[in-house]
């Protein structure tokens, strides 16, 4: 009688627990605010090594498990994590399909592009629905939150007086930097571990 396969072998959940972790602890380790809530920090490169190796589920996984765990401690209500689970979650997915089914020799340069593609556009959605009226709530309205963000608008931005502007040329650029940031590091870091980890 054949046994049911499973989704994961226990090595596999073994690296999977163990990027998970790594990944929560990377979380915290973040850059200072951009506009005053948008930090750097690289705990989507686990994620995109388990992606990279096992599939997608596996790197979705990940994201999930670092932001239950930081939900814990948030002080975002949730939103931050929310946006941090699902904009991860558009990175990762697209580039460890294209790795792990197409056959191009340049596919993980073509998961990468296609990736920080769907990063962007996810992060704008999420941000218009979800975390920005959010976090509208939390300073008093949608009119405190703009004036805030606006304040810190960096001297080489136009202003940002309205909610399109925060997003197109305030956090749509800046997922463009990060998510070509993770590109290269996980990039690396994917080489050297695919031998040790069997990947």
């Amino acid at each position: 009688m054949e046994s049911k396969k499973t989704l994961f072998s226990t090595r596999e959940l073994v690296t999977i627990g163990l990027f998970s972790a790594l990944a929560y602890v990377l979380m915290l380790l973040e850059s200072p605010g951009y506009l005053g809530f948008l930090r750097i920090e690289f705990s989507d490169v686990p994620a995109i090594l388990g992606g990279l190796g096992y599939g997608p589920a596996a790197g979705v996984f990940i994201e999930l498990i670092k932001n239950l765990i930081k939900v814990l401690s948030t002080k975002t209500i949730g939103a931050g994590e929310l946006s941090n689970f699902l904009v991860g979650s558009a990175f990762v997915i697209p580039l460890s399909i294209i790795y792990r089914k197409w056959k191009g020799k340049h596919k993980l340069l073509v998961g990468y592009v296609v990736s920080v593609i769907s990063m962007c556009i996810a992060g704008m959605l999420v941000n218009y629905f979800i975390t920005v009226p959010i976090y509208s709530n939390m300073f008093g309205g949608m009119e405190a939150l703009i004036g805030f963000v606006g304040g810190m608008t960096p001297g080489f931005l136009p202003t940002i007086d309205s909610m399109w502007k925060l997003i197109v040329i305030g956090i749509t650029p800046f997922n463009v930097v990060k998510g070509t940031m993770m590109a290269v590091v996980s990039y690396y870091v994917f080489k050297l571990v695919k031998k040790p980890l069997q990947f």
